[in-house]
């Protein structure tokens, strides 16, 4: 279950925006916790990651604490890399071993 988290945090971390968005559904979301939906489909994601790989070389993702509840990873993330060091919780839904939708709250 949390395996594709696992991959992701590596392509995140390594700036690979192919393998990041192969972790995601085809139709995969990813919103904030006012549900606001920021990013819709992997054309989005390649796009949004992409541009902001390129322009924060420096930003990475770290994991402070993971719970997988049934269907779902709960995590708690610090970002680095664009400003000062911010953290927020991200819930995956993950199904058929890709993230189906991401909620961050923060």
């Amino acid at each position: 279950m949390s395996d594709v988290i696992d991959r992701l945090l590596v392509a995140l971390n390594a700036h690979d925006v192919d393998a990041f968005v192969a972790c995601y559904a085809a139709d995969a979301t990813i919103e904030n916790g006012h549900d606001e939906v920021l990013v819709r489909g992997r054309d989005e994601l390649q796009a949004r990651y992409g541009t902001m790989f390129e322009q924060l070389p420096d930003v990475r993702v770290e994991a402070l604490t993971r719970t997988v509840v049934g269907e779902f990873v709960v995590q708690e993330e610090v970002v680095t890399g664009r400003g000062e060091p911010e953290r927020h919780v991200a819930v995956y839904l993950v199904r058929d071993g890709l993230v189906a939708r991401e909620r961050l709250l923060k």
